[in-house]
């Protein structure tokens, strides 16, 4: 489809233009993210759940969220991004953090007690995120009104290691310092009051 084809058709691909909670509807639909098969990721943001839809196909299959195996609560997810092993991270806005989604396990990665905050650790209402071709992850931290940048780590949260990296520029006048956090993270049981997770 070229912009400047006057005979270009806009199609709809998918939603019935009224607010609803079918497979083929959506209440709020915010981030969206298409993969490398054309496969369609929508963060249906009011009915707190993950869309997915194949290529071809109008009705969609609620793959994380409400209803879903382990049935992981989402509150107003905003974003939605794979990896490059397609892996799906989601920006659970109200809750203040970030959820990696290995087929049916769910990772805690940031923001992970759900007390929302300005130190480097939190999230202040997630709203968006992805990736740059070195896989750190960037995330629009809404209320705290900046980006943070954050490197995954296979590690267990319980290492002891500090691994936050630090680069600091220096002129005449100014100091600027660039700051990527390390993050590590484990599965944890989506059920549970306090979430597992820690960064370093």
């Amino acid at each position: 489809m070229s912009l400047n084809d006057k005979t270009s058709k806009i199609v709809n691909v998918t939603g019935t233009y009224t607010d609803g909670s079918g497979q083929n509807q959506f209440s709020g639909p915010w981030g969206i993210f298409v993969d490398n098969n054309f496969t369609l990721y929508v963060a249906d943001n009011r009915n707190n759940r993950i869309q997915n839809f194949q290529p071809g196909e109008n009705n969609g299959k609620t793959i994380t969220g409400n209803g879903t195996p382990k049935n992981l609560q989402l509150n107003y997810p905003t974003g939605v991004v794979l990896d490059a092993d397609n892996n799906l991270f989601i920006a659970d806005n109200n809750n203040s953090r970030i959820i990696r989604v290995i087929r049916d396990d769910y990772q805690c990665i940031v923001g992970c007690d759900s007390n929302s905050s300005s130190t480097s650790d939190k999230l202040n209402n997630a709203y968006a995120l992805s990736f740059d071709s070195h896989g750190n992850l960037f995330v629009a931290d809404e209320y705290n009104h900046r980006i943070q940048k954050f490197t995954l780590a296979t590690n267990s949260c319980d290492s002891t290691t500090t691994t936050t990296t630090t680069t600091t520029t220096t002129t005449a006048s100014t100091t600027s310092s660039n700051t990527s956090q390390r993050v590590y993270y484990r599965q944890f049981d989506s059920s549970a009051s306090s979430k597992i997770i820690r960064q370093n």
